[in-house]
């Protein structure tokens, strides 16, 4: 077999193979990539300790996103469907938060809304109060491995319900930018 010097002799532009765009970097603010997902399982819930939202019973609502490169940053949107609730007594309120991993590590807290959703009803009597929490956080990873994110929800006092898409099928979605920093 013979071979070819492709550093000598070749001139003009060059074809780019299988669809790429032929630049060779990107501007700092360009979006790279946009993953989205939705979830409308509901998990309805009394507990006082954190409970993953789920996509189907007994799986963690999860989206996920690769970096191109190690300097670029994740832009989070989401918009979580949530309701809290009690009954003969004045306390219904619920806390969510957003966790991230980075590759097959553990989960970390990105951010809390404490205590955001639901409500105090001095008179005592019950409280049902329905309402979307919206996370909106910029990131940099610092990495090419995948970058998970999740929720959880927590009831903000002993017999207060929290519910996630309680009765909703289109408000919960988590949508992931990678911009190219």
């Amino acid at each position: 077999f013979a071979t070819i010097d492709v550093t000598k002799g070749i001139t003009g532009t060059l074809p780019t193979a299988n669809g790429g765009t032929g630049a060779t970097s990107f501007s700092p603010g360009k979006i790279g990539q946009v993953v989205q997902s939705g979830s409308d399982y509901s998990v309805v819930s009394t507990s006082t300790s954190y409970v993953d939202f789920e996509s189907s019973s007994g799986t963690a609502w999860e989206t996920a996103i690769t970096p191109s490169a190690t300097s670029s940053k994740i832009l989070v949107m989401s918009t979580l469907d949530i309701r809290g609730s009690r009954n003969g007594q004045q306390d219904g309120r619920c806390s969510a938060k957003m966790m991230r991993k980075i590759g097959s590590g553990s989960y970390s807290d990105v951010a809390i809304a404490v205590e955001t959703i639901g409500g105090y009803d001095f008179g005592g009597n019950g409280i049902w109060i329905k309402g979307c929490i919206n996370f909106m956080n910029l990131i940099s990873p610092n990495t090419t491995d995948a970058v998970t994110f999740k929720f959880a929800g927590k009831s903000g006092a002993s017999g207060a319900e929290f519910a996630f898409n309680g009765g909703s099928t289109d408000v919960t979605k988590c949508t992931l930018l990678e911009v190219f920093a």
